[in-house]
């Protein structure tokens, strides 16, 4: 079917190439043989001057892309409202429209109207479902050669536009005079509401549907509704089980080409969005984003719960579920279930046994590389984090921030449970502490939420009596260790086990040099060199409860924070 583009007859399918997707660095003509070869629609030509002739033809955006002179033909048919001219008046009215905005062709499945006949027949074929051209690395069609040659460099990862202004390479012409119009300040649309500017006015539709919250794309398998249809298609493919885009240095795939191409900035190493206040820079647009609004300071999306602020909407989206309780991901091997997308992504590794990412001082693995970079600070002493009121240091930020607590003369804020009366000196502790109730709770009509075993479906007055009580069902322990047989309920006491036998100690306390197995045998040792100030500054929060109600409900959560002694 594509070799039919090879013949010298004009059908309509080369016609919506020509015009309504010139592909602009490829215009002009090569000797190919004894012919002339146009590089636009690949047609050939016994001679130069009917080469010249018919490339000419392919003229629709030389304000971006002029002809070299020698092609140029004669164009007495000039524009009055810019420097353009064209070589009929048949041409020059097509252009013309681009200044007024006529768009006299409409389709009649949609109402979606053009300024060229063409582009409309180009557009029909969507409404057919008509998809001639199939890829021969994937499964993929389309209904014309074009986007087939633009689907088929996600393959290749031929990026030939270039822009001479800072760089950036695109597979697609049309991202990439969308790019360039970026740089020359052309964004006539405006948002009525929040003032930000767009190139192309569906760029703008898109994102007024952010303020209305309008999603009517809706998919047909699970009901899920997104504001964009290119959302949808990809959220589509999820349920395909398709991912297209396969990177050829290490095999991994992608569902969208914005994540492929960001993952393979991974192994060039490529940071091409760099920021102008600060000189950072970064190899994924949306991180890039991010990163400017901070320096702006603008968080337009407001909780309506609690009034705190975001920067993007999916960062309010995800805030909100601290108030629902709502956790849409679930694991499939173990049902449990999480906030966020990649806090599931991260706990399935636990299931898959991967991790990839190896300490060389002591052979220990982890799933991802921001453990294993906290872990290397064990072997090199490392403590980037500190303290701007005394200068002691510390390995993480979590330890930090726990660590400046200490200096607050005034009560810490408190962060009392909704479910009972523990509180707790911080916000993750509290929500760790909350996901103990979601996890062992059922609802019952007129009566909340109700403390139930989940293996018996028993309920209980209290989650002291429901704890007293699990512990009288046997626990399937399925991890066993290799070198004793001694088995475990879960994959973390069997690894913090089998350090026993190999002899890592990689907890060491900075006081004595004293080392152990574990991060919360550390911490238990730790307090043995007394901690005064820790002490004296959590007293009020002891103080809010009785001592003897405080340390029950303590044992109830698991939830013991560092520092944080009974009063004698």
């Amino acid at each position: 079917m594509e070799s039919s583009q090879n013949t010298n007859t004009d059908t309509d399918q080369e016609k919506a190439e020509l015009f309504c997707d010139v592909e602009p660095s490829t215009l002009g003509y090569a000797k190919v043989g004894r012919r002339y070869q146009c590089l636009t629609c690949r047609k050939t030509f016994p001679n130069e001057p009917r080469a010249l002739r018919h490339t000419n033809s392919h003229s629709g955006n030389e304000e971006l892309w002029p002809l070299p002179q020698r092609q140029q033909a004669a164009r007495p048919f000039q524009c009055p409202h810019c420097e353009k001219s064209y070589k009929s008046a048949s041409e020059l009215r097509n252009h013309g429209r681009s200044h007024t905005g006529e768009k006299p062709f409409v389709c009649q499945e949609c109402g979606k109207a053009f300024m060229q006949a063409i582009c409309l027949r180009v557009h029909t074929t969507g409404h057919t479902g008509e998809l001639p051209f199939g890829c021969s690395q994937c499964s993929k069609r389309y209904s014309t050669p074009s986007k087939l040659r633009i689907h088929q460099r996600a393959h290749t990862g031929e990026r030939p536009y270039t822009c001479t202004e800072c760089g950036r390479s695109f597979a697609d012409p049309s991202v990439y005079r969308k790019h360039r119009r970026g740089h020359a300040g052309l964004r006539p649309y405006e948002c009525s509401t929040c003032g930000k500017t767009y190139s192309e006015l569906k760029d703008l539709r898109n994102h007024e549907r952010a303020h209305t919250g309008e999603k009517p794309f809706l998919c047909s398998d699970c009901g899920k509704a997104f504001s964009r249809s290119s959302s949808l298609a990809c959220h589509q493919r999820i349920h395909a089980a398709e991912k297209p885009y396969k990177c050829q240095d290490c095999g991994k795939a992608f569902t969208q080409l914005s994540s492929y191409q960001s993952h393979q900035r991974t192994h060039s190493g490529e940071k091409p969005f760099l920021c102008p206040q600060c000189g950072k820079m970064f190899s994924d647009p949306s991180s890039f984003r991010r990163h400017q609004r901070a320096h702006l300071g603008v968080k337009p999306y407001k909780c309506d719960k609690c009034d705190k602020p975001f920067r993007q909407p999916a960062d309010l989206a995800m805030h909100q579920r601290t108030h629902t309780g709502e956790r849409p991901h679930k694991c499939l091997e173990c049902d449990k279930t999480f906030v966020a997308s990649w806090d599931l992504k991260r706990h399935q590794l636990v299931h898959s046994g991967v991790r990839p990412f190896q300490c060389q001082e002591c052979g220990k693995a982890f799933a991802e590389r921001s453990s294993l970079t906290k872990h290397r600070r064990v072997h090199t002493g490392e403590r980037p984090f500190k303290c701007a009121a005394c200068s002691k240091a510390f390995m993480v930020s979590s330890s930090l921030r726990k660590h400046e607590r200490t200096h607050i003369s005034s009560p810490p804020q408190i962060h009392g449970c909704n479910r009972c009366d523990l509180a707790f000196a911080d916000a993750p502790s509290l929500r760790r502490h909350q996901r103990a109730h979601t996890e062992n709770t059922v609802a019952v009509a007129g009566a909340g939420a109700v403390p139930t075993c989940k293996h018996c479906g028993m309920m209980f007055p209290s989650f002291h009596e429901l704890r007293k009580h699990e512990r009288t069902h046997p626990v399937a322990k399925s991890f066993p260790c290799e070198e004793c047989g001694k088995a475990f309920a879960d994959r973390a006491g069997l690894r913090k086990h089998e350090k026993i036998h190999s002899g890592v100690r990689p907890h060491a306390c900075p006081e004595c040099g004293k080392t152990f197995i574990s991060s919360s045998d550390l911490r238990k040792h730790e307090k043995t060199h007394g901690h005064s100030k820790e002490q004296e500054t959590f007293d009020p929060l002891v103080s809010f409860l009785a001592q003897s109600e405080l340390m029950e409900k303590v044992t109830e959560s698991g939830e013991v924070q560092e520092g944080l002694t009974p009063v004698s």
